[in-house]
């Protein structure tokens, strides 16, 4: 059986099960972006609308940085509409004008996420490729979309290399939920203990544990770290034989 080393720690599993951003590559390069384009998209110039909308989803607008474990850092695309929508709603906005600013906030983020030069936090094709060899199943399970997912995994050059990818438009209840990690478990017949699952933020922990599977946090000072089963600075130090 192949066996993960993380630090001293082995895991004997069948798959391996990768969170996306923050994991695999660094997440405010990829996301600060789009999170900043949809807040002066909703708030056009309104400081105030925007400091609110940002604080409420965890975008430091002065550091230019996502806040971890925040809305906008774990959480969908569609419950960051609710919450925005929920605040414009608060301010007494006509029905049109919040359809329209949820409107140019989604164009807003697509046209970042096009721009994007993410910065992969491992030379990633090579991981999986030594993963694959020794027997390895991999999957990626986020919180993102599935079009723009994978999109974006084949441009990092590791679509080809995954067995499976779950997305949150995947399953009814997205992380922290365990749905994902379980789905992935039924489609490539394994069980959920035969699974390890490496993230970085709690939504990932809490999923993980909910399905029975083993946890990997990245980021030793992160709040996932406290409970895993085992730390690792950058996913560059698994070891697999």
């Amino acid at each position: 059986m192949p066996v993960v080393m993380v630090a001293h720690t082995s895991f004997d599993v069948d798959v391996v099960v990768f969170d996306k951003d923050g994991t695999l590559v660094d997440l405010d390069a990829v996301w600060f972006p789009p999170a900043k384009g949809w807040v002066d998209a909703v708030s056009l110039g309104d400081a105030d609308l925007a400091n609110v909308i940002a604080g409420q989803l965890g975008i430091d607008l002065p550091g230019a940085r996502l806040v971890p474990d925040s809305i906008a850092a774990a959480s969908t695309f569609e419950r960051i509409g609710e919450v925005t929508r929920a605040e414009l709603v608060e301010r007494s906005w006509p029905p049109d004008q919040i359809t329209a600013a949820l409107e140019r906030a989604a164009l807003a983020v697509d046209r970042a996420l096009r721009s994007a030069e993410p910065r992969m936090l491992a030379d990633l094709p090579k991981l999986f490729g030594r993963l694959a060899a020794v027997g390895v199943r991999l999957a990626v399970l986020t919180s993102d979309d599935r079009p723009s997912t994978e999109d974006f995994l084949d441009w990092l050059g590791v679509g080809p290399l995954l067995d499976v990818v779950v997305t949150a438009t995947d399953v009814d209840r997205p992380k922290p939920n365990p749905d994902g990690l379980l789905q992935i478990a039924t489609r490539l017949n394994v069980p959920p203990d035969r699974i390890l699952m490496i993230g970085d933020s709690v939504f990932d922990r809490e999923a993980a544990h909910a399905a029975g599977s083993w946890f990997v946090a990245v980021g030793h000072r992160s709040a996932a770290s406290r409970g895993a089963d085992a730390t690792v600075g950058c996913i560059d130090e698994l070891i697999v034989g």
